[in-house]
């Protein structure tokens, strides 16, 4: 028998032959579905084995049909019982080939075949947080992606407002996905993708001569050559921030078309001017205004009532582990704002109010200049600091923050402190429990001139 090299040889081994002997259960199957379509290696092994326990079968099948069996003799002669014994072998290992063949055809049916795996692999996930979903061309859904799964193209997801994810196609260029977002993506000799919603940046390698990758929203098309820059995609308008070299804007509204050099910014929407603007300073100070609308905001917006203010609840969202996140957030950086940066000492001042005392997390999401991903970084305050149905303001040293434990697999590719990296979100949760977490207010405090707090 061959011998697979790889570290993954005895368990996919074995999990290949049980499956093929019609002995695997279901989570064997689902396993074994799971390989298939995160390595290419596997798959090759699997094929190789997938033909040898052919080709033995046909072997078997010839074999036996050349020698028809002889009908058993009654109990207790002779020749009966030896008739019976010389018979056995042969009987006994007829069913399990029968087994394994309707294994065989059941699994290429259901678990290579129709998979979208078996279509060339045009990307690779190399770092991912938070829960994803992918969807493939037929209908196939993964919510177990892993650094290293290699992807035909399909649709991603991000399941909550935390969930990023970055991808690497083939020719080295790569795409992040942050937040509560979706991308469709392919590569039929140019990559095209398409961002529904929320946040996309990207560090594109130089494309072929007329085949730029491009991207669509629901208000514009982006050409990419070869840059970095960064994609936010809303119902009406897209806003594009270049980092480095040029993207070409095209407005579905008008068909106009308009170039973005590299640090200057454009709004692609239907009511304004479509004109690159420089991009403004960066700033250190940061305040919700909740009282103007919830744009920007993560979770149920309310509106000031008589003496109430305007507060923004925490939403739950429950990843395909069964965890439940119950929270309020608010993006920072974004649209035709300055971006934000974190300063090492400054400070976040969270005004809310919560129904039953419970743990609270409170976090920020950093990016790098060019839109990457750089970060997840929290504190948590525990139940004794709140009061039932009660008014509490919180005071945190930024300096405190530790980076999200969920990122722990991917810290040697992330910065250790978020300080001098763009404030893509500040948000708070519960986790597990509906607490009744309502945020009023949220201000991001730079230090002094004078290097005090």
């Amino acid at each position: 028998m061959d011998e697979h090299k790889s570290p993954k040889t005895t368990p996919l081994l074995e999990l290949i032959e049980q499956v093929l002997a019609g002995n695997a259960s279901d989570e064997q199957m689902r396993q074994l579905d799971a390989r298939l379509l995160a390595s290419a290696e596997d798959r090759k092994f699997y094929l190789h084995r997938l033909n040898l326990h052919s080709a033995l079968r046909r072997r078997f099948a010839h074999d036996t049909e050349e020698e028809p069996a002889t009908p058993l003799e009654p109990a207790g002669g002779e020749q009966g019982v030896a008739g019976t014994q010389s018979r056995a072998p042969a009987r006994r290992t007829r069913w399990p080939w029968a087994v394994a063949a309707a294994a065989v055809v059941l699994l290429i049916a259901t678990v290579y075949l129709q998979q979208p795996t078996a279509e060339r692999p045009i990307a690779k996930i190399t770092g991912l947080s938070g829960s994803l979903q992918w969807t493939g061309d037929g209908g196939r859904v993964l919510d177990e992606l892993k650094v290293g799964t290699e992807l035909p193209g399909g649709t991603v997801e991000g399941m909550t407002p935390g969930s990023w994810f970055e991808l690497e196609f083939n020719d080295g260029s790569t795409v992040a996905l942050s937040g509560n977002a979706t991308l469709t993506f392919s590569d039929r000799g140019q990559k095209a993708l398409h961002l529904k919603d929320g946040n996309l940046s990207g560090n594109v390698k130089p494309q072929p001569a007329g085949k730029p990758m491009l991207i669509y929203t629901r208000s514009a098309m982006l050409e990419v050559l070869g840059t970095d820059f960064e994609v936010e995609a809303e119902l009406a308008a897209t806003t594009l921030n270049v980092s480095k070299g040029t993207v070409r804007v095209k407005r579905f509204s008008d068909g106009s078309t308009v170039d973005v050099p590299a640090k200057h910014r454009v709004i692609a929407a239907a009511d304004r001017e479509m004109r690159p603007l420089p991009v403004p300073e960066s700033v250190g100070s940061w305040q919700s205004q909740l009282h103007l609308g919830p744009g920007g905001a993560q979770g149920k917006w309310s509106l000031r009532t008589g003496a109430r203010e305007a507060k923004l609840e925490a939403v739950p969202y429950t990843t395909p582990r069964g965890a439940t996140i119950y929270t309020a957030g608010f993006g920072v950086s974004y649209g035709d704002r300055p971006p934000v940066i974190l300063q090492g000492d400054s400070r976040l001042r969270v005004r809310g109010r919560i129904a039953s005392p419970h743990p609270v997390y409170f976090g920020v999401t950093v990016q790098h200049a060019g839109g990457e991903f750089a970060g997840r970084f929290q504190t948590i305050r525990p139940t004794a600091e709140f009061s039932a149905g009660q008014e509490f303001e919180v005071a945190l040293e930024l300096r405190d923050f530790r980076l999200d434990p969920s990122l722990n697999e991917m810290k040697d590719k992330l910065s250790n402190v978020p300080f001098g990296l763009i404030v893509d979100s500040i948000w708070c949760h519960t986790l597990n429990t509906q607490a009744g977490l309502e945020i009023i207010e949220v201000e991001l405090i730079p230090p002094t001139e004078d290097g005090s707090p």
